[in-house]
């Protein structure tokens, strides 16, 4: 006995397809709001870093990081919206504060001092603006919005590899950091 699978297609009127752009909006900002942190953070740590191959490595970063900015805006276009450039700004700047706040107190509790401290900040930083953007690919995957997924996939397979480099930075920074006290 054969069953067969039927097929159920759900139309979405325009109501609730504007719902889930007013949500998907709302998403666009926190990745928006995450890669301008990250940017600032990024800004910060550069010229704390002393040793040149180090450095050069996150200047390389943080070219790619105005690109991705870029792509945070375009994907507002993507749905009809604008992004709240003041808003993230501010917004971004705020977090990047607290959590360097945070995370300096952290790390002076924890012994490390000078660059290895921005490494660390960029770490977190990076991860949770990776984050975001992989959330925003499943978002356009969700609703069909192929040119979401295109411009999205492209960012996270670049911070992946970026999140990499500063891992690999930051433990190498580490021993010089914690046991000798110096800047790197």
């Amino acid at each position: 006995m054969k069953t067969e699978n039927p097929v159920l297609l759900i139309e979405l009127d325009e109501e609730i397809r504007n719902q889930q752009l007013n949500e998907v909006e709302k998403w666009f900002e926190h990745v928006l709001t995450a890669q301008m942190a990250f940017e600032v953070v990024i800004q910060k740590t550069i010229p704390k870093i002393q040793e040149p191959h180090i450095k050069e490595a996150i200047e390389k970063i943080e070219g790619a990081t105005k690109e991705h900015q870029k792509i945070a805006k375009q994907l507002f276009q993507l749905i009809n919206r604008n992004p709240d450039i003041v808003m993230d700004r501010i917004l971004g700047t705020t977090i990047s504060k607290l959590e360097e706040g945070l995370l300096t107190f952290q790390d002076l509790m924890a012994g490390a001092v000078g660059s290895w401290q921005g490494m660390h900040q960029l770490l977190l930083l990076n991860q949770q603006a990776m984050g975001a953007f992989a959330v925003a690919e499943q978002l356009g995957l969700s609703l069909g919005i192929k040119e979401i997924v295109k411009a999205t996939f492209k960012v996270v397979h670049e911070k992946t590899m970026h999140q990499l480099l500063i891992q690999e930075y930051m433990l190498e920074m580490a021993p010089i950091s914690i046991l000798y006290k110096q800047n790197v």
